[in-house]
């Protein structure tokens, strides 16, 4: 029979984070779940707490593990990720090969949207309730400073949400540092990879991830778990002023365009906010702060200006009505 580890400290918590997290997805019982395992320890930390977690709690769980064919062991990494998976006893242990085609915003890009359309076909094809990510505290203060690099807006520093509802996503060890999941694997003597791209700066979040390490060093400790609480705090605001604002365009918005009068005097947080939402509902392209700024004029500046063409949309104003057309 095998020897159990003892249960440190580092066990514990990523343990406790995955139940605290399945109580709040409130799931039915025997749900399936997966995680999503690279080999490395972030992952591996996951897939062993949610392996003793999840069936502790009714459910059932899987792992699936993404090949991006970028490196030349890609195919190796990825069977011995599967089988520490099994190991640990998670079922079914699957492996998706995905091809990246780098263009737009390039490679890191494009092999994140390979990543995320295979864990979707995954957890369609498997019937699983959601995806267990293993993003953590230190991945959640990158993301931030890259939204600050963006300035756009509360959206863009609230960070990665710990349950991603609507692609069917979630983080459990958001609020854990990279150190401590690394303690946990080698507390439990779980192997783990060590990913060569996340040393190579030619991509953007390794230079972010070296730029936080630099600055907890300066501002002193704690500086990246305060990014990841502003996070927090910054997703809260803007998901209260997104409900806010879908409330407004509930009652403004009819067959015949949005009232003018049902934004015109709001505060000019939320009747930016719902012009926003407005205009990405049917445009179904993300609109920016310039953008909102010109129609805005339509409504507090009114005085018989012209057509606007936007983000794959036209704006005018006829009367005490804003028209949005797709084009």
């Amino acid at each position: 029979m095998p020897v159990r580890p003892r249960l440190t400290p580092a066990m514990a918590n990523a343990r406790r984070a995955v139940r605290e997290l399945l109580a709040e997805l409130e799931l039915e019982p025997g749900s399936m779940l997966l995680v999503a395992c690279s080999g490395g320890a972030d992952s591996m930390a996951l897939a062993a707490a949610a392996a003793f977690e999840v069936p502790k709690a009714g459910h059932k769980v899987g792992a699936v593990v993404v090949d991006h064919g970028l490196q030349s062991d890609s195919q190796e990494v990825a069977d011995q990720a599967a089988h520490r998976c099994s190991e640990l006893g998670l079922a079914p242990v699957l492996i998706e090969q995905v091809r990246v085609n780098p263009k737009g915003e390039g490679l890191e890009a494009a092999a994140r949207d390979a990543r995320y359309a295979a864990l979707e076909r995954a957890r369609v094809g498997h019937s699983a309730s959601y995806v267990l990510l293993g993003h953590n505290q230190d991945d959640q203060a990158e993301t931030v400073l890259l939204g600050l690099a963006r300035g756009s807006g509360l959206r863009s520093i609230s960070g990665m949400p710990k349950i991603d509802t609507e692609r069917s996503l979630v983080r459990p060890l958001i609020d854990i540092t990279r150190e401590e999941l690394r303690q946990s694997c080698l507390d439990q003597g779980l192997e783990f990879w060590d990913d060569p791209h996340n040393q190579d700066e030619s991509f953007l979040r390794v230079r972010v991830r070296k730029l936080a390490g630099e600055l907890e060093k300066t501002l002193g400790a704690g500086f990246q778990a305060a990014l990841a609480r502003t996070a927090g705090l910054a997703f809260e605001a803007d998901d209260f002023l997104a409900q806010q604002a879908q409330a407004v365009l509930a009652d403004s918005v009819g067959d015949s365009g949005l009232d003018v009068a049902g934004v015109e005097s709001l505060h000019p947080g939320l009747r930016r906010k719902a012009l926003q939402l407005y205009l990405q509902s049917i445009s179904g392209a993300t609109i920016s702060r310039a953008q909102v700024l010109e129609v805005e004029q339509l409504v507090i500046n009114w005085h018989g200006q012209k057509k606007l063409a936007l983000s794959g949309i036209t704006v005018e104003r006829v009367n005490d009505r804003l028209l949005v057309t797709a084009n």
